[in-house]
């Protein structure tokens, strides 16, 4: 038998490798479509929305990622993700939205993701009406959608808002700031959500928040709020329950909000549904309620009208309230609030305010 001679053998080897490596390649290219092939060009200054469109929908009929390169894309109007997912290469690939009443990436179907980009208005107007088309990005009817890695610079109303009965979803890792309403905003029925990892700051209103409204049926259940860092110079509430079931607030750095740094509550003049079945635990509440004559402390359990009930507080600590640490009152009805753990210090009025609802205390120090 012939035996090859090592350089033939190498070479062999060496030419093996390299068609592997190709057919992976092609492989891998084969599964995404840049925007840049549908005619969309960075940093020249003009529209590119009819090419990203297009590129879309040619994603869609294709079942492939959709990739932004490095660069300043423009978008005149909204775009849709129906079931595609769009990939950046990092907060340098930008979308910038010059038309502030109609910049909404909107995202909706089953599996739409967008991941690794950054989004931004270039001018906004004042929020008005809320219109869910200046928001910087519009969950509606969608399932197991992912937001990843985004950067939202400044929008006219929300930074995220999730409806229409979305869920499975999730929005983990995102930076946003400079919105016109809440930073995230969690409603219309939608289930089965998990926020994590996201910083949110200087927001018009609430950094995060779930509502729920009773002219929409069933509240909005089933979310995990983890591991976020909210507030610094945000005008309302840094993480807010109006509205809604089986609620989760875990591990969250709060600091620096205009009103309560955690607000569990119902509002009347919002008609929204009952609170039941939250969970606050281990998060880190500091310097809330900064707004000139609030009366907010760090924490506050709230209900105007219907009921706040199966409230658990453990193991937080609460700091540096420019009022009181703690609170519940309210002309509705609160139910059972349990507080387990918590540490409350350096409170600028008392420690606690409890003016309603059936406490259940142990192991708390400060009060």
């Amino acid at each position: 038998m012939l035996k090859a001679k090592p350089k033939r053998l190498y070479l062999l080897i060496g030419l093996g490798v390299l068609i592997i490596v190709l057919v992976l390649f092609q492989l891998t290219d084969k599964q995404s479509l840049s925007i840049e092939s549908c005619g969309a060009v960075a940093d020249d200054g003009k529209d590119d929305v009819h090419a990203i469109q297009a590129c879309i929908e040619q994603a869609q009929s294709k079942q492939l990622t959709l990739e932004v390169p490095e660069g300043e894309y423009h978008l005149s109007d909204m775009i849709t993700l129906d079931g595609v997912s769009m990939r950046g290469e990092g907060d340098k690939s930008i979308l910038i939205s010059t038309n502030p009443e109609q910049g909404s990436i909107n995202m909706t179907g089953e599996g739409a993701r967008l991941s690794h980009l950054q989004h931004q208005y270039q001018t906004t107007v004042e929020r008005g009406d809320g219109a869910n088309e200046k928001n910087s990005i519009t969950v509606s009817k969608a399932r197991q959608f992912l937001i990843d890695s985004v950067k939202v610079q400044q929008a006219s109303t929300a930074g995220i808002l999730v409806t229409k009965g979305s869920k499975e979803g999730r929005i983990t890792n995102n930076i946003i700031e400079g919105t016109g309403a809440d930073g995230i905003h969690i409603t219309g029925q939608s289930s089965q959500i998990v926020v994590e990892g996201n910083q949110v700051k200087a927001t018009g209103d609430d950094a995060i928040a779930v509502v729920s409204y009773r002219d929409d049926g069933t509240a909005v259940q089933d979310i995990a709020i983890k591991g976020n860092r909210v507030g610094y110079g945000s005008r309302a509430r840094g993480i807010a329950v109006v509205g809604g079931e089986t609620v989760t607030i875990e591990g969250n750095t709060i600091q620096e909000t205009s009103m309560a740094g955690i607000y569990i509550a119902t509002e009347k003049n919002w008609n929204t549904t009952d609170t039941i079945g939250v969970t606050i635990s281990q998060n880190t509440i500091n310097n809330s309620g900064t707004k000139p004559g609030s009366d907010h402390p760090n924490i506050l359990v709230y209900a105007s009208f219907g009921k706040v009930d199966q409230i658990t507080f453990e193991d937080n600590k609460v700091m540096n309230a420019e009022h009181a640490g703690l609170g519940m009152w309210g002309e509705g009805e609160i139910g059972d609030v349990y507080l387990t753990g918590n540490h409350v210090e350096n409170s600028n009025l008392s420690p606690t305010q409890f003016k309603k609802g059936t406490v259940h205390s142990s192991n708390n120090v400060g009060f």
